[in-house]
Protein backbone atom coordinates (compact mmCIF):
# COMPACT_ATOMS: atom_id res chain seq x y z
CA UNK A 1 0.00 0.00 0.00
CA UNK A 2 2.97 2.26 0.72
CA UNK A 3 4.71 2.02 -2.42
CA UNK A 4 1.58 2.31 -4.10
CA UNK A 5 0.74 5.40 -2.98
CA UNK A 6 4.19 6.91 -3.52
CA UNK A 7 3.81 6.22 -6.78
CA UNK A 8 0.41 7.46 -7.11
CA UNK A 9 1.72 10.63 -5.57
CA UNK A 10 4.82 11.07 -7.96
CA UNK A 11 2.10 10.80 -11.38
CA UNK A 12 0.31 13.46 -9.64
CA UNK A 13 3.01 15.71 -8.76
CA UNK A 14 4.52 15.26 -12.46
CA UNK A 15 1.15 15.38 -13.99
CA UNK A 16 0.13 18.80 -11.91
CA UNK A 17 4.08 19.97 -12.54
CA UNK A 18 3.56 19.88 -16.78
CA UNK A 19 0.42 21.42 -16.56
CA UNK A 20 1.12 24.63 -14.14
CA UNK A 21 2.33 27.83 -15.90
CA UNK A 22 5.61 27.78 -17.43
CA UNK A 23 7.98 30.23 -17.69
CA UNK A 24 9.20 31.83 -20.41
CA UNK A 25 7.37 29.86 -23.10
CA UNK A 26 5.06 30.79 -25.43
CA UNK A 27 1.29 31.03 -24.68
CA UNK A 28 -1.33 31.22 -27.43
CA UNK A 29 -3.54 34.10 -26.12
CA UNK A 30 -7.41 34.52 -27.31
CA UNK A 31 -9.31 37.28 -26.51
CA UNK A 32 -13.02 36.96 -26.60
CA UNK A 33 -14.30 40.41 -26.59
CA UNK A 34 -15.79 41.28 -23.22
CA UNK A 35 -14.50 43.66 -21.00
CA UNK A 36 -15.51 44.86 -17.50
CA UNK A 37 -17.07 48.44 -18.38
CA UNK A 38 -16.40 51.15 -21.15
CA UNK A 39 -14.68 54.89 -20.47
CA UNK A 40 -14.10 57.08 -22.48
CA UNK A 41 -14.72 55.21 -25.58
CA UNK A 42 -12.32 52.34 -24.42
CA UNK A 43 -13.15 48.85 -22.64
CA UNK A 44 -11.80 48.83 -19.34
CA UNK A 45 -10.21 45.35 -17.69
CA UNK A 46 -10.22 42.90 -17.58
CA UNK A 47 -10.76 41.21 -20.77
CA UNK A 48 -12.20 38.06 -21.52
CA UNK A 49 -10.46 35.12 -23.41
CA UNK A 50 -8.63 31.92 -23.26
CA UNK A 51 -5.12 31.54 -22.20
CA UNK A 52 -4.00 28.33 -23.85
CA UNK A 53 -7.28 27.00 -24.12
CA UNK A 54 -7.63 27.75 -20.31
CA UNK A 55 -10.15 30.39 -19.05
CA UNK A 56 -8.00 33.74 -18.03
CA UNK A 57 -8.39 37.53 -16.95
CA UNK A 58 -6.23 39.55 -19.04
CA UNK A 59 -5.33 43.23 -17.66
CA UNK A 60 -4.04 45.39 -20.42
CA UNK A 61 -0.54 47.52 -20.40
CA UNK A 62 -0.57 47.95 -23.89
CA UNK A 63 -2.62 51.19 -25.30
CA UNK A 64 -1.01 51.33 -28.73
CA UNK A 65 -2.09 47.87 -30.19
CA UNK A 66 -5.95 47.77 -30.91
CA UNK A 67 -7.18 44.27 -30.90
CA UNK A 68 -10.95 42.43 -31.21
CA UNK A 69 -13.11 39.67 -30.27
CA UNK A 70 -11.64 36.85 -31.61
CA UNK A 71 -7.87 37.92 -32.09
CA UNK A 72 -5.07 35.10 -31.42
CA UNK A 73 -1.13 35.24 -31.10
CA UNK A 74 1.58 33.99 -29.04
CA UNK A 75 3.31 35.59 -26.12
CA UNK A 76 6.40 35.29 -24.61
CA UNK A 77 5.10 34.31 -20.83
CA UNK A 78 7.65 36.02 -18.30
CA UNK A 79 7.39 35.91 -14.22
CA UNK A 80 6.32 39.62 -12.99
CA UNK A 81 9.41 39.39 -10.47
CA UNK A 82 12.09 38.32 -13.03
CA UNK A 83 15.03 40.89 -13.35
CA UNK A 84 16.70 41.84 -16.53
CA UNK A 85 15.82 43.55 -19.98
CA UNK A 86 13.78 40.65 -21.88
CA UNK A 87 10.56 42.07 -20.92
CA UNK A 88 11.56 45.62 -21.59
CA UNK A 89 11.44 45.85 -25.57
CA UNK A 90 8.46 45.75 -26.21
CA UNK A 91 7.59 49.48 -24.15
CA UNK A 92 11.15 50.77 -24.93
CA UNK A 93 11.16 54.03 -25.23
CA UNK A 94 7.53 54.41 -23.06
CA UNK A 95 8.69 53.46 -19.54
CA UNK A 96 11.84 53.95 -17.47
CA UNK A 97 12.52 50.97 -15.71
CA UNK A 98 10.09 47.62 -17.22
CA UNK A 99 10.90 46.04 -13.46
CA UNK A 100 9.60 48.17 -11.50
CA UNK A 101 6.94 49.57 -13.94
CA UNK A 102 5.50 46.37 -14.35
CA UNK A 103 5.50 46.02 -10.66
CA UNK A 104 3.68 48.96 -10.56
CA UNK A 105 1.53 48.45 -13.38
CA UNK A 106 0.53 45.22 -10.63
CA UNK A 107 0.28 47.50 -8.03
CA UNK A 108 -2.07 49.31 -9.98
CA UNK A 109 -4.41 46.24 -10.84
CA UNK A 110 -4.29 44.91 -7.67
CA UNK A 111 -5.91 48.16 -6.21
CA UNK A 112 -8.81 47.98 -8.95
CA UNK A 113 -9.75 44.39 -8.08
CA UNK A 114 -10.43 45.57 -4.73
CA UNK A 115 -12.72 48.72 -5.33
CA UNK A 116 -15.90 48.21 -6.70
CA UNK A 117 -15.78 52.12 -8.26
CA UNK A 118 -15.87 51.74 -11.68
CA UNK A 119 -14.68 55.46 -11.68
CA UNK A 120 -11.63 54.44 -9.65
CA UNK A 121 -11.33 51.46 -11.63
CA UNK A 122 -11.14 54.00 -14.95
CA UNK A 123 -8.43 56.34 -13.44
CA UNK A 124 -6.30 53.48 -12.39
CA UNK A 125 -6.20 51.54 -16.03
CA UNK A 126 -5.71 55.22 -17.72
CA UNK A 127 -2.79 55.82 -14.96
CA UNK A 128 -1.18 52.82 -16.44
CA UNK A 129 -2.09 53.42 -20.17
CA UNK A 130 -0.18 56.60 -19.31
CA UNK A 131 2.91 55.15 -19.03
CA UNK A 132 2.33 53.52 -22.95
CA UNK A 133 0.76 56.48 -23.79
CA UNK A 134 1.47 59.37 -22.04
CA UNK A 135 -0.69 61.40 -24.84
CA UNK A 136 -3.66 61.00 -23.41
CA UNK A 137 -5.29 61.62 -20.33
CA UNK A 138 -8.80 61.78 -19.80
CA UNK A 139 -8.90 62.55 -16.23
CA UNK A 140 -6.03 64.88 -16.15
CA UNK A 141 -4.59 62.95 -12.46
CA UNK A 142 -2.88 60.15 -14.16
CA UNK A 143 0.52 61.27 -12.75
CA UNK A 144 -0.95 62.19 -9.32
CA UNK A 145 -1.89 58.46 -9.09
CA UNK A 146 1.58 56.90 -10.70
CA UNK A 147 3.18 58.88 -7.85
CA UNK A 148 0.93 58.05 -5.03
CA UNK A 149 0.89 54.50 -6.25
CA UNK A 150 4.73 54.40 -6.47
CA UNK A 151 4.96 55.70 -2.74
CA UNK A 152 2.81 53.17 -1.44
CA UNK A 153 4.55 50.25 -3.68
CA UNK A 154 8.19 51.48 -1.88
CA UNK A 155 6.37 51.23 1.55
CA UNK A 156 4.60 47.75 0.68
CA UNK A 157 6.13 44.24 0.93
CA UNK A 158 4.19 44.19 -2.93
CA UNK A 159 6.60 41.55 -4.54
CA UNK A 160 4.28 41.18 -7.75
CA UNK A 161 4.15 37.05 -7.18
CA UNK A 162 1.66 35.49 -8.76
CA UNK A 163 1.90 38.06 -11.65
CA UNK A 164 3.09 37.31 -15.59
CA UNK A 165 3.60 39.44 -18.43
CA UNK A 166 2.40 38.25 -21.71
CA UNK A 167 4.36 39.53 -24.32
CA UNK A 168 3.37 38.95 -28.20
CA UNK A 169 6.14 37.87 -29.68
CA UNK A 170 7.78 39.44 -31.95
CA UNK A 171 10.44 36.83 -33.38
CA UNK A 172 7.22 35.42 -34.68
CA UNK A 173 6.03 38.81 -35.67
CA UNK A 174 3.32 38.43 -33.18
CA UNK A 175 0.60 41.13 -32.99
CA UNK A 176 -1.42 41.33 -30.02
CA UNK A 177 -1.90 43.73 -26.99
CA UNK A 178 0.62 43.15 -23.75
CA UNK A 179 -1.00 41.93 -20.65
CA UNK A 180 -0.62 40.76 -16.94
CA UNK A 181 -2.47 38.21 -15.94
CA UNK A 182 -2.61 36.41 -12.36
CA UNK A 183 -1.80 32.93 -12.16
CA UNK A 184 -1.62 30.38 -9.20
CA UNK A 185 1.95 29.42 -7.93
CA UNK A 186 3.40 26.42 -9.56
CA UNK A 187 4.15 25.52 -6.21
CA UNK A 188 0.17 26.20 -5.03
CA UNK A 189 -1.08 24.35 -7.57
CA UNK A 190 1.04 21.28 -6.72
CA UNK A 191 0.27 21.34 -2.96
CA UNK A 192 -3.30 21.50 -3.59
CA UNK A 193 -3.16 18.69 -6.11
CA UNK A 194 -1.07 16.36 -3.67
CA UNK A 195 -3.76 17.37 -1.44
CA UNK A 196 -6.76 16.19 -3.25
CA UNK A 197 -4.37 12.89 -4.18
CA UNK A 198 -4.02 11.88 -0.41
CA UNK A 199 -8.05 12.78 -0.15
CA UNK A 200 -8.80 9.89 -2.67
CA UNK A 201 -6.20 7.76 -1.91
CA UNK A 202 -7.81 7.50 2.05
CA UNK A 203 -11.30 7.34 0.63
CA UNK A 204 -10.04 4.21 -1.42
CA UNK A 205 -8.91 2.46 1.94
CA UNK A 206 -11.52 3.41 3.69
CA UNK A 207 -13.71 1.47 1.41
CA UNK A 208 -10.98 -1.56 1.15
CA UNK A 209 -12.68 -4.32 3.01
CA UNK A 210 -10.91 -5.50 6.35
CA UNK A 211 -8.86 -9.04 6.81
CA UNK A 212 -10.09 -10.96 10.01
Amino acid sequence: MKNVLQKFLLVAAVTLVGVAPSSFADSMVTVDGTYAFADNGYGIPPYGGTLDGQAASFYCVDFTHDIGAGNSWLAIVTPLTSSGTSIVPYLAGKTTDGVSDYLLFAWLITQMTQTSSQSMQAQDQWAIWSLTDGNYDPYGNQATILSTAATQLAAATFTGQGWEILTPDASLNQYGQEFIVSTPEPSTVLLVGLGLAGLFLLKRREKLPTLS
